[in-house]
């Protein structure tokens, strides 16, 4: 690769931006609690997508809400990830047994 001489004084830009892309490389997968926005970078999903996921299949644990702010827990996202139609699945049986508690709560109150 011939790099010309013309283009020597980009050479601090460029040692920048590489230290500036380092840092949140680092950031990002050391850091243990993520948004809505980060979670979905992180998975690859749209934002609207990890909401879906949370009404339907995340269970606590996996996400909090602090000061009217939701966060995800990294760690169970990968557990998540890794063994994710068990938990699917245990999700799914979760909203269902709410839905006929509901039900059945519902029925007692009239």
């Amino acid at each position: 690769m011939n790099v010309g001489l013309e283009n020597l004084e980009l050479l601090p830009q460029i040692l920048e931006k590489l230290t500036l892309l380092e840092k949140n490389l680092e950031n990002f997968h050391s850091k243990r609690w993520m948004n809505v926005k980060e979670l979905s970078h992180y998975l690859g999903y749209s934002e609207d997508h990890i909401y879906k996921l949370k009404e339907d299949i995340f269970c606590e644990g996996i996400h909090f809400y602090k000061r009217g702010k939701l966060f995800f827990d990294r760690i169970e996202i990968d557990k998540w990830v890794i063994n994710g139609s068990n938990n699917d699945q245990n999700a799914l049986a979760k909203k269902r047994m709410n839905e006929i508690l509901d039900s059945v709560i519902g029925k007692t109150k009239r």
